[in-house]
């Protein structure tokens, strides 16, 4: 009897660990459908490090993105990233790698993560939100997880958590998001009004 009882444990654990992992999954598939239906996407951020908490509004639209705060403002348009900062004072044009993006654009972790993650579903989820955690599939990465919190309402993200190997993480909260808008191509693309005239542009290709 005691041994029926064990393999009926057995039994049960085994199918909860695995409804956890497909579900996580599933999760994430959907955040990823829903991004792709939303055409357009529109949403504040505040985006807080050891450095302090930067705040700002972000458009994004497929794998294109533009960012806009007091302390950083990016361009990207599928394939070249213009970023500014007052601190450096210039212009940098770059060709940034998937990992790079991930930790600028918000969605980029989101719909690159079956290349590179797998998923677990985190037990602290709430009545509202469901925590899914993406850990890296191979080592050598800057990235050791990402956590993130979906809206069970919008299946959006709110909330995303990026801990770093060095031991520091990078919190990404996502608010008063929109979409259904169709953006032109020229909102992803580096525009001379949003910095200082006089600027230099400095092409890191």
């Amino acid at each position: 009897m005691r041994k029926i009882v064990l393999l009926l444990l057995m039994s049960v654990a085994l199918f909860a660990n695995t409804y956890a992992a497909d579900n996580s999954q599933k999760i994430i598939d959907k955040v990823v459908a829903t991004y792709k239906a939303a055409k357009g996407i529109s949403a504040n951020y505040a985006i807080t490090t050891d450095q302090g908490v930067t705040e700002g509004k972000i458009t994004m639209q497929g794998e294109k993105f533009r960012m806009i705060s007091n302390e950083l403002r990016c361009w990207y348009d599928g394939k070249i990233l213009w970023s500014y900062s007052p601190m450096s004072g210039e212009v940098n044009i770059s060709e940034p790698t998937a990992e790079e993006l991930q930790m600028v654009n918000p969605y980029s972790i989101i719909s690159g993560f079956r290349k590179a993650f797998t998923t677990r579903q985190v037990k602290s989820a709430t009545a509202s939100n469901h925590e899914v955690e993406l850990l890296p599939k191979t080592g050598g990465s800057d990235i050791k997880s990402v956590r993130l919190t979906i809206s069970r309402k919008t299946y959006l993200p709110v909330k995303i958590v990026f801990s770093l190997s060095d031991g520091t993480a990078v919190i990404v909260v996502l608010s008063h998001t929109k979409g259904g808008e169709s953006y032109p191509a020229s909102t992803f693309v580096f525009e001379k009004n949003l910095v200082p005239a006089g600027t230099p542009v400095v092409d890191l290709r």
